[in-house]
């Protein structure tokens, strides 16, 4: 069942699902409530702006951060104050391609304008065994689709590699907050389903 932005309910069971890229642009969401539909979840719909200067997000199983046709990363520093209850969730977390650049900047990584720029397939190695990759092979061929990218951020620990771009994955080295520079929602499904699992886990712990 999808429970869109509309309905203001605290679910604690359900998904939260941020649109990065602009309202009725639904390609980069639209495969994740997919994906979490077929699991029998509840998720709920929310855009950026939504979100804006909001410190905490509570009451959720887990979090995904779409990725955004933003091309050279317009809007940019607009869009960063609608993230800033990354700094204390608790919940865990997948940020897709600009959800990824989003977490990286931040916890303190520089964003890279036109810089690394990737599109279409490519090979991406996975550095760290992590749960968020369970299931998946050390060299993946994914999806890229982005301009610019993103310094690793202090702390952080890097997960995967491209040739082209360094930091393709990231991890808070405390907390369940992942980043992924690649479109995940095309080529990764594995991962949200992983995140999710990560999510049940956590919850017990």
């Amino acid at each position: 069942m999808i429970v869109h932005k509309y309905e203001r309910m605290t679910r604690h069971d359900s998904i939260c699902i941020i649109n990065s890229a602009e309202p009725g642009i639904l390609e980069f969401t639209g495969p994740i409530l997919e994906e979490v539909d077929k699991l029998g979840l509840k998720s709920n719909v929310l855009e950026w702006r939504d979100l804006r200067g909001q410190d905490t997000l509570p009451g959720y199983r887990a979090v995904f951060i779409s990725a955004s046709p933003m091309g050279n990363n317009a809007n940019f520093q607009e869009r960063i104050h609608s993230f800033k209850w990354l700094k204390s969730t608790t919940v865990p977390v997948l940020g897709i391609c600009a959800g990824h650049q989003f977490i990286g900047h931040l916890f303190g990584g520089d964003l890279i304008p036109n810089s690394h720029s990737e599109e279409g397939l490519s090979m991406v190695s996975i550095l760290q065994k992590d749960p968020i990759f369970k299931g998946m092979e050390q060299q993946i061929s994914v999806v890229q689709q982005h301009l610019d990218s993103i310094s690793l951020p202090p702390g952080f620990v890097l997960l995967a590699s491209s040739e082209r771009c360094k930091v393709q994955g990231i991890r808070h080295p405390e907390k369940p907050l992942y980043g992924v520079q690649w479109h995940a929602e095309i080529s990764s499904l594995q991962m949200i389903r992983n995140l999710i699992q990560i999510a049940e886990l956590y919850k017990r712990s």
